[in-house]
């Protein structure tokens, strides 16, 4: 008898088909990476990282959409499926997904299935959402009208110490990386904000 199982649930189980790189370097330095990359795609041109003790943010002055989306097993936010949904864009079994530890090919699922909790805060078109993610799945969700202007969003993650042990985030490798990065990018406004 074949045992349906969510992708959440794959992720968990099998994290280094999904974070290659990650296990090879004991590193968690991509983690974040990743979540730049989605941002550089939704047009935002200011983005900040923060490193806190054991977890991390990514800021970025652009929305994720609040409208509805629906799905057989029940109607969730848009900005919701980023972090609950395999990307539409990639094949979920390509074999390139997993031998790369920085392609975000699966989306930022395998992201928010990999952490003890997830944080998402983002006002978008005249509203906030605030939605709490444990293991990958919606905790709480809440969501409001704003009188804030601007769009802002803000991702803010807990890796999961049973999925990563011993795992850490080296400030300067990061640093070094998002230097890369924005030099890539012409100058692409990218901060990294380390906090004691």
């Amino acid at each position: 008898m074949i045992h349906h199982i969510e992708p959440s649930e794959h992720i968990r189980m099998r994290p280094q088909w999904y974070f290659k790189t990650l296990f090879e370097e004991k590193s968690l330095d991509s983690i974040p990476l990743e979540i730049i990359q989605y941002v550089i795609d939704q047009n935002s041109t200011t983005i900040i990282v923060n490193l806190y003790a054991d977890t991390f943010s990514v800021e970025f002055n652009a929305g994720m959409s609040l409208e509805t989306r629906h799905r057989y097993e029940g109607d969730i936010t848009k900005a919701e499926a980023v972090l609950l949904e395999i990307s539409e864009k990639v094949s979920f079994w390509k074999k390139d997904d997993f031998e790369s530890g920085l392609n975000g090919s699966v989306g930022l699922i395998r992201i928010n299935a990999t952490a003890e909790w997830c944080k998402l805060l983002t006002y978008s078109n005249g509203q906030k959402g605030e939605f709490l993610f444990k293991e990958g799945k919606t905790e709480t969700r809440t969501i409001c009208g704003s009188d804030e202007k601007e769009n802002y969003t803000k991702i803010t993650v807990k890796p999961d110490a049973t999925i990563f042990p011993d795992f850490t985030m080296n400030p300067k490798a990061l640093q070094e990386k998002i230097d890369e990065l924005r030099k890539n990018l012409n100058g692409f406004d990218i901060q990294l904000q380390i906090h004691a």
